[in-house]
């Protein structure tokens, strides 16, 4: 993973505990650069995980300064998923499955 893509998390993370506190569980980096095999143009794939959340469009609000801040800033794009703790320890679907195997802890 690239020193970008490393300091990008790092400051993903620390806004998203700002917003979250204890409620945020985890960020996982999923996808091509999980993979590694990013190119050009790509977009950097991330899922949150959350104690709880109520209304899902809500969370992408809440977040949207922060992604548009470091999309920006890295001039790349970033594409988020929020999950909540329950569903990510017990549900099992392609997406869990790839992210469980490939993905890569913020």
């Amino acid at each position: 993973m690239s020193t970008q893509i490393k300091k990008l998390l790092q400051e993903l993370k620390e806004g998203l505990v700002r917003i979250y506190g204890r409620q945020l569980k985890a960020v996982y980096l999923y996808g091509s650069y999980a993979r590694g095999d990013n190119r050009k143009g790509s977009d950097v794939d991330v899922m949150i995980v959350l104690t709880r959340y109520q209304n899902y469009s809500h969370e992408i609000k809440r977040t949207s300064e922060l992604i548009g801040r470091l999309s920006l800033d890295h001039e790349i794009s970033i594409s988020r998923i929020f999950m909540k703790e329950e569903q990510w320890l017990t549900a099992d679907t392609p997406l869990l499955r790839n992210i469980r195997s490939q993905g890569q802890p913020a």
